[in-house]
């Protein structure tokens, strides 16, 4: 199976049944796949709202990032900002001289103490609108407002849900400390959850979203802690010494782990409350970096049993473990797609250059995503819609940074590196409510 994914455009929705068109079909990584050009015209708030041209801003920079649309330089625009909201007088023509196929408007307004925005969205060939939604997010967020009108128009291009309302956290080192930081999924906004001088590493969202796992050293070893961000708590999850890199299964129950014993290490599992630790590899040989399929039933992990590390796959029990991986001889990293048909990963190549690559857990096949890039791109993670993932980088020359990457490669973003420090560890977490 490869990554290549269909991607259904909205249909060009019409007043009355009849006129319905049939929804055109885009396929991103085809050799015929071009973004839809989309206008979004400067957003209007009541009172000349200042925040109104901030929420436009992060909706043209949301819609680009996502790497379906060609957003057009609104420096370019043809038509008359006063023009209406009704189709019929909009001058479809303007916003096609300038390539638009889809035009995008919204009013703010605040009710209470939200925000609230109506989005419209028009088909500029056919010369009507074909959506009108309205969302509201807390008066001091307008970027969550923002967040989800792109989300909204991407789930009508696409049927699926948009991740711009989703957070990634990563760990930033920054003067002697370690901080695990929360962002907005473009890589703006961070903001500080937890600040240690005790090492702090792999950061691991639970599927509701309400906490995150953590490795820390508060101990001076190496053990699993939680962090809630309800109570702003930081709890031992286990008292297991040397145990690593803990995920959780997508069902929330079970946590996946390492733990190391002198020269030997295992993959182990136990439940969601710290207790019931089993171990799954008993190879003498170094078995870490656990990743759950979505589905729940196998593991991927990496294991030099057969010399280097290298990719395999078993059963959630621990069963019929079987090699994925053959070629290079340092593989890493595994981070196992939420559509469930590609296990993202890292490598190393001969020239000690990390390179992030995906692989068909099915078939074996792998793809590069990252290549001439600067000398590290590794720690791949997966938009909970699989369809991006958020990597840890140096190309910038800046100390390491974060890329948002299409499963292929195609389309690559440098986000914000977020208060001066380094940043690595990306986990994204789960779809907001």
């Amino acid at each position: 199976m490869t990554l290549t994914r269909t991607l259904t455009l909205a249909a060009l929705a019409a007043a009355l049944p009849a006129l319905a068109q049939e929804r055109p079909t885009l396929t991103i990584g085809s050799p015929n796949f071009q973004p839809l050009p989309i206008a979004v015209a400067q957003f209007q708030g009541e009172g000349a709202d200042a925040r109104a041209g901030e929420v436009t801003e992060v909706v043209r920079g949301d819609l680009t990032l996502s790497g379906l649309f060609d957003v057009l330089d609104p420096r370019g625009f043809l038509a008359d900002p006063s023009e209406g909201w009704a189709a019929p007088t909009i001058r479809f023509a303007r916003w096609t001289d300038v390539g638009a196929e889809g035009l995008v408007k919204a009013r703010m307004r605040q009710v209470e103490g939200e925000l609230e925005g109506e989005l419209h969205l028009y088909e500029v060939r056919a010369g009507r609108e074909v959506l009108v939604k309205r969302v509201r997010a807390q008066a001091s967020d307008p970027r969550g407002l923002a967040h989800r009108i792109s989300d909204e128009i991407v789930r009508y291009y696409t049927r699926e849900p948009g991740v711009f309302s989703t957070k990634l956290v990563a760990i930033r080192k920054i003067r002697g400390l370690y901080e695990l930081v929360m962002l907005d999924a473009d890589g703006k906004n961070p903001r500080v959850l937890l600040s240690e001088r005790a090492i702090l590493l792999a950061p691991a969202w639970r599927p509701d979203g309400g906490a995150v796992l953590l490795t820390s050293y508060r101990n001076g070893r190496p053990e699993l802690w939680l962090y809630t961000l309800a109570d702003k708590g930081f709890r031992r999850l286990a008292a297991i010494p040397n145990a690593y890199g803990g995920v959780y299964s997508p069902d929330g129950r079970q946590v996946a782990f390492t733990i190391t014993d002198r020269a030997n290490s295992d993959v182990w599992v136990m439940n969601a409350d710290g207790s019931g630790a089993k171990r799954l590899t008993r190879e003498p040989a170094l078995d870490l970096s656990p990743a759950w399929s979505p589905d729940g039933k196998r593991l991927a992990f990496v294991s030099d049993r057969s010399g280097t590390p290298q990719l395999y796959v078993m059963g959630a029990d621990g069963s019929s473990p079987k090699r994925l991986t053959f070629q290079g001889n340092y593989n890493q990293t595994p981070a196992w797609s939420p559509r469930g048909d590609a296990i993202a990963f890292t490598a190393r190549d001969e020239r000690k250059v990390f390179d992030v690559f995906v692989v068909s857990p099915d078939s074996g096949r792998i793809q590069r995503v990252t290549q001439d890039q600067g000398r590290t791109n590794e720690e791949p993670t997966w938009a909970p819609n699989g369809r991006l993932m958020a990597l840890k980088t140096d190309r910038a020359g800046a100390g390491f940074q974060l890329v948002v990457s299409d499963a292929r490669g195609e389309k690559q973003t440098v986000i914000s590196a977020g208060g001066g420090g380094e940043l690595s560890a990306p986990a994204w977490g789960p779809l907001a409510e």
